[in-house]
């Protein structure tokens, strides 16, 4: 459960979280938005690291099921990888599930944390929640820094993680397939502001955004069904954008079979629209 009620966060002069209220009582939580916007003095202050300027934050969980590993982790530089392991063990117990997390990781037990790359020391940094039997993951922007390779094996890693620890997870990120991948509900931060509180779980799409190799003729096939539609300008030609029906689909097929070319057909539900406001 995490609880807010008029959250202001300053400092100095500077309102950093602005008067948040919330209530979820879920399994993954997304915090969204783009730097700047709040989401690591929002964990901070769920961890009560820092203190609000004023209102309420709750996060009940157990302490001795919690891992958190932030967005600027802090590693015992002189410590070897190997060391740092015997030192999450102590911790946390045993590793969860028998895989050989340090191989895959591409860690050498014997290469010290000082001499690591910003890539390596994520990896370091996000071996503790592979541990013991975590009851809530905390992560801020875990990928950064990481390769395409690695971000995609620690992701596919980590959904398989939770299915098995039955873990609940609070994710901030700025890369929005990270929060569909593993959240159910979504808050949306801008300047410290919550735009708006998202549950995935429900969402259909509003509208489709396509890209087809004749927008001519395929708006032709749109009118025909009576298929609200309008066209925008992209640098990558011709966006059309039209509301969700079954028509979409009789229009899309009819022009396939007359030979047209689709290539891009996504689905804009609401949190995809709320990322576009938030663009603006």
């Amino acid at each position: 459960m995490l609880r807010c009620g008029n959250l202001i966060k300053k400092f100095g002069d500077i309102a950093v979280i602005r008067d948040l209220s919330f209530n979820l009582d879920t399994n993954s939580v997304g915090l969204l938005g783009p730097n700047g916007s709040g989401k690591t003095t929002l964990i901070r202050l769920m961890l009560k690291l820092i203190s609000p300027t004023s209102g309420f934050i709750k996060l009940e969980v157990p302490r001795d099921g919690l891992r958190v590993v932030s967005d600027q982790p802090k590693l015992p530089e002189d410590m070897t990888i190997d060391e740092w392991i015997e030192t999450i063990e102590l911790m946390y117990g045993p590793l969860t599930r028998n895989i050989d997390i340090q191989a895959n990781f591409g860690l050498e037990g014997d290469w010290r944390i000082r001499n690591l790359s910003a890539g390596q020391k994520r990896k370091a940094a996000l071996l503790l929640i592979f541990y013991g039997d975590p009851k809530l993951i905390i992560l801020d922007e875990p990928t950064n820094f990481l390769d395409i390779v690695s971000r995609e094996y620690i992701l596919k890693l980590l959904k398989e993680h939770l299915t098995h620890t039955h873990a609940k997870l609070i994710l901030a990120s700025h890369r929005i397939e990270e929060i569909r991948l593993f959240c159910e509900d979504v808050l949306i931060l801008k300047e410290g502001e919550l735009m708006t509180q998202i549950s995935l779980s429900q969402q259909v799409p509003q509208m489709y955004s396509i890209i087809v190799g004749d927008t001519e003729k395929f708006t032709y096939e749109l009118g025909e069904g009576n298929v609200f539609y309008f066209v925008e300008k992209t640098y990558m030609g011709d966006l059309i954008r039209v509301e969700n029906s079954d028509a979409v689909f009789t229009a899309a097929a009819r022009f396939l079979v007359d030979g047209g070319h689709i290539y891009s057909f996504q689905a804009i539900d609401e949190l995809e629209r709320s990322i576009e406001d938030l663009l603006k």
